[in-house]
């Protein structure tokens, strides 16, 4: 291994070293996970939990919802920690640290230098941060997708079932987790193909070497069997909702031409939407990325031009398509990582004295500190921010009027719920404590998630998305004591006496303002007599 003494202090080193990095990720992604409250996905991921957790239902919806692993895999921390934002974070938290974790598992291709650098880089990352911290499918599938590539590395150094079983459990689960994995897989095989071929032009364009090397790590019969049955399993045992929904393994084979169907016409953007995020919030990791990815054409191995395929490859295939969503850039931060930690490593072993590490490391450590302060803001103080001001340069993108600064949808932050929720949370819950009885909420507003989650406690909640019907003085006909309305549809309330209008409204994301409505009992006795 390049940077390894032979007195083994450099091992300790980079594995103390390491274990700090662990740590370092894991405060970012569990420290206050429950500052923000729920996006509008997690909502509604969160509701199908508790239907899991509390009635046993579960049921895969192909038509605008993802995979079952997120479910059944949350379903301990739900039930150990309660119905909590903490409860429903943790998984993805988990998963989230369990990627920076499986690094040590790279370590014979990464150096007692690249490993750790590689942890830093992936637990200072603002985006592998921000979605460790949203329970959405990603993190799982980012998680899945990089034990799926440890497992076939390590397959191939010994060809042990162990790593094969990983292989296919990974694969397996990264199927059931996000119909995306379409997109990986082709892409991982690609990005073998591309390393294959590099190799061959480095050698000369001599065949032989890859007749052995293929006959040697290809699987025996019996091993692709025992993983294929891995695979199928886990896919069938998941999708039919442990056999309770037969019909949902034919919905998850049809469900990629469902998402496909979607791809032109919703969250569409220009093929350098990802670029610009990784310019605005990524830079140190996509410069180190940038000089390992040259040092690997320069002088590569076979497994660094899979991992620089690997990475571009992920970066084109999600930037050709219209539907982008900024959690979809973890598919290429994770690779852009071990990039990064290859550089250090081969830099580290270029500069050679003490002096020119210093130097090296002096530059990169201020970026990573900037890193880390900007995965603070994002994360803990600015979460809300939908105009995603936070960034590198983001002064001078402004002053200077470019585009990935000016346009606010470049950025994590991507119509999240406003802090201000919690402030019409707190006043329902004053103004029923007051009157000593829940009669129930009618919701006005066709824009109301993550309400449901927050609102699950309320013996009677109607969600209907539309005004109520009014009687000839203007007041509604229904008896709910609250009424969660949009303040565009308050014109159409301007004479319901019977209702007094909460004297701020809450923001609740981009475009959606909500306002109170509560049922002003006085009143309406004073109008019977």
């Amino acid at each position: 291994m390049a940077g390894v003494s032979s007195a083994g202090s450099v091992p300790f080193l980079s594995g103390v070293a390491f274990v700090i990095m662990v740590v370092v990720a894991g405060w970012f992604r569990l420290d206050q996970l429950s500052v923000k409250p729920l996006h509008h996905d997690e909502g509604v991921n969160g509701w199908f939990l508790l239907r899991l957790s509390n009635d046993g239902e579960y049921r895969y919806n192909p038509d605008n919802y993802h995979g079952p692993t997120l479910y059944y895999l949350s379903l301990l921390p739900v039930r150990a920690l309660g119905e909590s934002e903490l409860a429903l974070r943790v998984t993805p938290a988990f998963f989230g640290l369990l990627s920076v974790v499986l690094l040590w598992l790279l370590r014979q291709h990464l150096g007692s230098v690249g490993t750790p650098g590689a942890a830093l880089f992936m637990a200072l990352s603002a985006g592998l941060v921000y979605f460790s911290r949203d329970f959405i499918h990603e993190m799982l599938f980012g998680c899945f997708t990089l034990s799926t590539v440890i497992g076939a590395v390590r397959y191939v150094d010994g060809r042990r079932i162990r790593w094969l079983a990983l292989v296919a459990a990974s694969l397996g689960l990264l199927f059931a987790t996000k119909e995306t994995s379409i997109i990986t897989l082709p892409t991982l095989l690609l990005a073998l193909a591309a390393a294959f071929g590099f190799d061959l032009l480095r050698n000369g364009g001599s065949p032989r070497p890859w007749r052995s090397l293929l006959s040697e790590s290809w699987p025996s019969r019996n091993h692709a069997f025992a993983g294929l049955l891995i695979f199928f399993l886990i896919n069938l045992v998941l999708y039919s909702s442990f056999f309770s929904h037969p019909g949902g393994l034919a919905d998850a084979i049809r469900s990629p031409w469902r998402w496909t169907g979607r791809s032109g016409t919703e969250h569409v953007k220009g093929f350098w939407y990802y670029l610009a995020i990784l310019i605005k919030l990524e830079l140190p990791l996509l410069l180190a990325a940038t000089t390992g990815g040259l040092l690997i054409l320069w002088r590569g191995t076979r497994f660094w031009y899979f991992v620089a395929a690997w990475a571009s490859g992920m970066f084109l295939a999600y930037s050709l398509i219209g539907y982008k969503t900024p959690w979809l850039v973890i598919n290429t931060l994770i690779p852009m990582a071990l990039l990064a930690g290859h550089s250090l490593q081969r830099l580290y072993d270029l500069a050679g004295g003490t002096i020119s590490r210093v130097v090296l490391l002096l530059p990169l450590m201020a970026g990573l500190a900037f890193s880390a302060h900007i995965t603070r803001v994002i994360n803990i103080d600015h979460y809300d921010d939908n105009h995603n001001l936070t960034g590198f340069f983001a002064g001078y993108g402004r002053r200077f009027n470019l585009a990935l600064y000016q346009d606010e949808l470049v950025g994590y932050v991507y119509a999240q719920t406003d802090r201000e929720l919690r402030g019409l949370l707190s006043l329902i819950a004053h103004e029923t404590s007051m009157a000593g009885d829940d009669k129930g909420i009618y919701v006005a507003s066709p824009d109301y998630w993550p309400l449901p989650w927050y609102l699950r406690h309320h013996l009677t909640v109607d969600y209907r998305g539309m005004l109520p019907e009014l009687d000839s003085t203007g007041n509604p006909t229904i008896g709910h004591r609250f009424i969660i309305a949009r303040t565009d549809q308050l014109d159409s309330l301007v004479n319901a006496t019977a209702y007094r209008v909460s004297p701020t409204s809450y923001h609740l994301r981009p475009g959606v303002n909500l306002v109170l409505l509560v049922r002003d009992e006085s009143k309406i006795e004073s109008e019977r007599h």
